[in-house]
């Protein structure tokens, strides 16, 4: 199934380039990946919501740059200080796939290209979204889910 997927070596780079300029980050970064439509199949950087979630003031803001009907990933750089006062920026896999989304084919799709994302985006965190985050709780549950080790 695998081969069903295509991730062409633009958007490879884009994420290796995101890995690379966000080590050191002081706010979230998020580079949002959608799978095109038949025939293809093949896994993109989606531009328009890259944009809004570059003006997100925060991960509250996130449930209105990203679709309400559609599956996403999104590689986020997650600032944060450790316990011993060391700052951090994890690289984490947000799988959003809110509970408005009906069509199956789709979240049948995006699930069976999660662990290829996942591996190329050199994840090791991977937290799944399907509240839309739109309420206050929601977000600090994300939150939460994000800051766990």
């Amino acid at each position: 199934m695998s081969n069903l997927y295509q991730i062409d070596s633009e958007t490879k780079e884009r994420i290796r380039k995101f890995r690379i300029s966000t080590s050191r980050a002081d706010t979230i970064k998020a580079l949002p990946l959608k799978i095109e439509p038949k025939p293809s199949y093949k896994i993109v950087i989606e531009e328009d919501e890259l944009e809004e979630l570059d003006e997100a003031d925060g991960l509250a803001d996130y449930g209105e740059a990203l679709p309400d009907n559609s599956p996403r990933y999104v590689l986020i750089a997650y600032p944060l200080t450790n316990k011993d006062g060391i700052k951090q920026t994890p690289l984490i896999l947000i799988y959003w796939i809110p509970q408005t989304v009906v069509s199956q084919e789709w979240k049948m799709l995006y699930a069976g290209a999660l662990e290829l994302i996942r591996n190329e985006c050199g994840t090791s965190k991977l937290v799944e979204v399907t509240s839309g985050l739109e309420d206050d709780s929601d977000v600090e549950e994300l939150i939460a889910q994000i800051e766990t080790r």
